[in-house]
């Protein structure tokens, strides 16, 4: 087994793990939904590098799985992009609550 392969079956297992926890999680996060198309694109790629390596593929296939990956990475990509919350942008309510009142929050 090449070593290429061998990252396939690893980038499947984190894939398998990381839909796992997208099932069995209450709250699920649309950050790690684009997480997981993000690895599994990433699978499939390797697997395109695989088959390249082997030759076990058609050109046919090899365009359908190379498509498939780089759709995948890239909505996933996007969709982390789109829900990625940036703790500067959330309000500042409450935001020194517990530092003392002598302490000097602010640049001014």
């Amino acid at each position: 087994m090449t070593p290429v392969a061998l990252l396939v079956v690893f980038c499947a297992l984190m894939g398998l793990i990381a839909l796992g926890r997208l099932v069995v999680d209450a709250e699920r996060d649309p950050v790690d939904a684009g997480t997981t198309l993000v690895v599994w694109g990433i699978t499939a790629l390797a697997a395109l590098w695989t088959a390249l390596e082997e030759g076990w593929l058609g050109t046919a296939l090899l365009g359908v799985l190379g498509g498939l990956g780089i759709v995948l990475v890239a909505t996933g990509g996007a969709i982390i992009a789109y829900y990625w919350r940036d703790p500067g942008r959330e309000s500042a309510e409450g935001l020194h609550e517990d530092v003392p009142d002598d302490v000097e929050t602010s640049r001014e």
